[in-house]
């Protein structure tokens, strides 16, 4: 329905909250595959619109890279995130010895319902080999009408997206859908199997 290609691997949350923080901790480990035993997340930088929701600050704090290390990118006159000042902002914490891994564009902003410019946003990700997440949670599900579809250009490309169904398609209780191209990232960031569960 929203026009993603078949390699997107879904999984059911509660929230958006929770496939944001999913997101965000397979992020860390893609840009730093040795984190998961070392434990720690050094200079690790996450970009997001100054209008993304606060579950995204949450996330990255839970996670810990730290609240200096959540930048937030200004937005244009329609509240949507400015990708020029992201490549700067990417650009100048590289210089500073930091280490760009993840960005994440709204669609639908809880404030003010802002669209990011998707595609140019994964343009700049692909380029810096950052982590895409899409908190399509408000506004993503009105792309499954054709006229919408330009709210999810270039989503395809994207590592992760998370919708919420219940928002809008009258589902009688809290579902989140999140899709990932990266499910590898998802075990290696969070698998367990311990030998009393494998079988």
């Amino acid at each position: 329905w929203l026009g993603l290609p078949p390699e997107f691997f879904g999984m059911i949350h509660d929230t958006a909250s929770s496939s944001t923080f999913h997101a965000l901790g397979a992020a860390r480990v893609m840009a730093d595959p040795d984190l998961r035993q070392r434990g720690s997340t050094p200079g690790f930088t996450v970009y997001c619109s100054e209008h993304a929701h606060s579950s995204i600050e949450k996330g990255a704090l839970a996670l810990g890279f730290g609240q200096e290390n959540i930048k937030k990118v200004p937005v244009d006159d329609a509240f949507r995130m400015r990708p020029d000042l992201l490549a700067a902002a990417i650009a100048a914490d590289r210089t500073a010895g930091l280490r760009p891994c993840c960005v994440v564009s709204s669609v639908g902003t809880t404030s003010v319902t802002s669209i990011d410019p998707v595609a140019e946003i994964q343009t700049i990700a692909e380029r810096e080999g950052l982590w895409h997440h899409i908190d399509a949670a408000y506004g993503g599900v009105a792309a499954m009408l054709p006229e919408n579809r330009w709210m999810l250009a270039g989503a395809g490309r994207a590592d992760s997206l998370v919708v919420n169904p219940h928002k809008w398609l009258f589902t009688p209780f809290d579902i989140s859908a999140f899709y990932c191209r990266r499910p590898d990232a998802l075990r290696e960031a969070y698998a367990l199997v311990p030998p009393y569960l494998a079988s």
